[in-house]
């Protein structure tokens, strides 16, 4: 992972898009829209392990292919819960029906790079129930946009675990706001459950960003679960940590990330966990 000073690169990069971007077209409900549906087969045993995936389609545009990686790949076949983020409700139902699993999807915003819903879903082979859509705080100064976090409870046997996908804000908002998102998630998760698990993009450009974040999670209880898993992104010559998965109540057994994954310019990563 890079240091503050290898970021400048990326800015540099970045800059001439501050002035292309429009305002976004942002949903201020946390009720509505959502899209929810139930393909998975309710008939399916529980293991004892609980296999967990975050995958950042970029911009939900190669859903074709991210099924062919969730599908066919050993390290994410038959997950038990995916975490999906940049999607419409469009691709995500096609990659819930093509792949056996229930959903629940809130968009964030209509994105004003394709005209399309911009959002986080929540897929499982369990039920899902109580979802719920959160509008992280602050937004970006770029063009405006918001970022939320899904949650719903998962229903696996008889663990009850609550489940975020999250998509915080990327450089442009700064770091102080960057971590006041932060602050405002781990502030919603109610810790009186037993079982918790959230994952995402959480944009952390830098190793210290990374670390400030395993740190506010530590201080709920929460565990990085893909710790060790590597860089979830490569952006030139530099390698980013962008992607996490969190969890309370299970440990995990072992964790990876699909480095072949072709769908997005982030990597899947996955992580196996067994509840205490």
């Amino acid at each position: 992972m890079i240091n503050r000073a290898s970021v400048v690169f990326i800015l540099l990069a970045a800059c001439i898009l501050l002035v292309s971007c429009g305002p976004a077209n942002n949903y201020s409900s946390t009720l509505e829209p959502r899209f929810e549906g139930n393909f998975a087969d309710q008939t399916s045993d529980f293991s004892g392990t609980v296999k967990v995936i975050t995958y950042n389609i970029s911009f939900g545009e190669n859903v074709d292919h991210a099924i062919h990686e969730l599908s066919r790949s050993d390290e994410l076949a038959d997950a038990d819960i995916i975490l999906l983020q940049e999607m419409d409700e469009v691709g995500t139902e096609v990659i819930a029906q093509a792949l056996d699993y229930n959903f629940v999807y809130y968009p964030a915003s209509i994105h004003n790079h394709h005209g399309r819903n911009f959002g986080n879903a929540i897929l499982s082979k369990w039920p899902i129930h109580d979802p719920e859509k959160m509008i992280l705080p602050y937004r970006s100064p770029r063009n405006q946009e918001i970022r939320i976090a899904v949650k719903a409870v998962v229903t696996i046997a008889d663990l009850e675990i609550l489940t975020y996908s999250v998509h915080t804000e990327t450089f442009w908002l700064g770091p102080q706001k960057r971590n006041g998102q932060v602050d405002a998630l781990i502030d919603s998760i109610d810790t009186d459950y037993q079982h918790i698990i959230v994952g995402g993009d959480f944009n952390t450009l830098t190793r210290e960003s990374a670390e400030d974040l395993e740190e506010s999670f530590s201080e709920i209880g929460m565990l990085s679960a893909s710790e060790g898993a590597g860089y979830t992104a490569k952006y030139g010559p530099f390698e980013f940590v962008l992607d996490h998965i969190f969890t309370k109540g299970m440990s995990a057994t072992e964790v990876g990330k699909l480095e072949e994954a072709e769908a997005s310019d982030h990597l899947p990563i996955w992580v196996q966990v067994v509840p205490n």
